[in-house]
């Protein structure tokens, strides 16, 4: 099976130039664009892609790029992306990159090959030279919930604002030791949920009880478990507990049904990235519940319109979208 580095040894030219002519990247000078694609249709390269190329122009895919899709926020998002996507006419290549930096690097240069129109992304932040150069070549790139490169659009929400109102509703029901179980700090959303943590208990007086992750885990559930069994060793008087997300949730009502920790009357639970998993669960969980359809309609519109160049624009977009509190049974 030929490569681009087989194409671009005959057109005479790059591999990245091979790519951004594949991807029918504005970016490259029309005769040698016209080179490259001749010599890719010669070798039969990605025979039905470049099939699309020379006739339309487009694949009318989507490629869609997130940590994973079990139990999360992000099995939501795909989900809407496919509703989303479907009725614009565009199919979804959804791959999960594990938060594996690598990993995510050898996903987009497949995407940038000719796999796709345009990338929605979670990214880890490692890549973010090649996503601005896939971004600059006329593939758009779309990040959605970790706003990691200031070059990029990005759909989000307000983190800030999800714990803040959070940490409100547990002050209203009564709670005087509220903790955060947070994910890996380094990751964008992960560090301003904590931020937001530090100052307002700061502000209120109360003593910052805080357990957090020094990398991905494998089971964000047995993460919820884990860091509830250490907090509440150490801090038996916590009534009110925040968990950055619904699998850290179900690992906190695990732990606490084995030891016969009594949700909501001995410790309030709120889940700050509330999805289709806190509403489905037995003891429903209370959480700032984030919208995904609302999240895949923008990003998908924005990607889709950006490869269509039916808005013609230089600006860098930046949505945040509304979360919610959505009382159930844990608070």
């Amino acid at each position: 099976m030929p490569r681009l580095k087989d194409i671009a040894q005959k057109a005479h030219v790059d591999v990245s130039t091979v790519s951004r002519a594949l991807n029918d990247s504005p970016y490259i000078h029309p005769s040698t664009k016209r080179r490259i694609l001749q010599v890719a249709s010669e070798l039969r390269y990605g025979s039905n892609a470049t099939k699309e190329i020379l006739t339309g122009g487009r694949v009318h895919a989507v490629g869609i790029i997130v940590p994973d899709i079990e139990l999360n926020i992000f099995m939501d998002f795909v989900r809407e992306a496919e509703v989303r996507a479907t009725k614009e006419n565009y199919d979804l290549v959804v791959c999960l990159s594990g938060d594996d930096a690598q990993r995510e690097n050898r996903l987009l240069k497949k995407m940038r090959a000719g796999l796709v129109d345009g990338i929605v992304i979670t990214s880890t932040g490692e890549n973010n030279a090649l996503l601005n150069d896939i971004n600059a070549s006329g593939i758009p790139v779309v990040q959605v919930l970790r706003d990691v490169s200031r070059e990029l659009d990005c759909v989000s929400v307000d983190y800030a604002q999800s714990v803040r109102s959070a940490f409100t509703v547990l002050q209203d029901s009564g709670c005087q030791q509220i903790a955060l179980i947070n994910g890996p700090s380094f990751d964008i959303s992960y560090h301003e949920k904590a931020a937001v943590y530090k100052q307002l208990t700061k502000e209120v007086g109360y003593p910052a009880e805080m357990a957090e992750l020094d990398t991905y885990p494998h089971s964000f559930v047995k993460a919820g478990y884990d860091l509830f069994k250490e907090l509440y060793s150490k801090t038996p008087n916590i009534d009110g507990v925040m968990v950055a997300n619904d699998s850290e949730a179900l690992g906190v009502l695990q732990y606490a049904e084995e030891y016969n920790i009594k949700i909501p009357e001995t410790v309030k639970l709120i889940s700050l990235a509330g999805g289709t998993v806190s509403r489905l669960t037995s003891n429903k969980v209370s959480a700032i519940d984030f919208p995904s359809d609302e999240l895949a309609r923008r990003a998908i519109h924005m990607v889709i319109t950006k490869v269509e160049k039916l808005e013609q624009y230089s600006e860098i977009h930046r949505v945040n979208v509304q979360t919610r509190f959505e009382k159930r049974k844990t608070c």
